[in-house]
């Protein structure tokens, strides 16, 4: 991938802007800052349509272009989902 969104703080960050920029976002709190010269993270929830959130944790290795821990969590109606 010639453009590999984990490459840099700054590909991930334009990643998840483009990405969230969808008509079925009604609005997201996602957060990417930079833990470190090579690590980053994003955090943050996600409102879609449907009553659907996704709440996500990453960390994310620049230097290996891999992201070495997540987490995410799905509600609908505000009821946890089994994903």
């Amino acid at each position: 991938m010639a453009d590999n969104p984990l490459a840099s703080l700054a590909r991930y960050s334009r990643f998840m802007a483009e990405l969230l920029d969808r008509p079925d976002v009604i609005r997201s709190t996602i957060n990417v800052w930079s833990a470190s010269p090579y690590t980053g993270v994003a955090e943050g929830e996600v409102l879609f349509n449907g009553e659907v959130r996704l709440r996500i944790r990453e960390e994310i290795d620049f230097d290996e272009k891999l992201i070495t821990s997540y987490g995410y969590e799905v509600y609908k109606k505000g009821e946890k989902q089994l994903v």
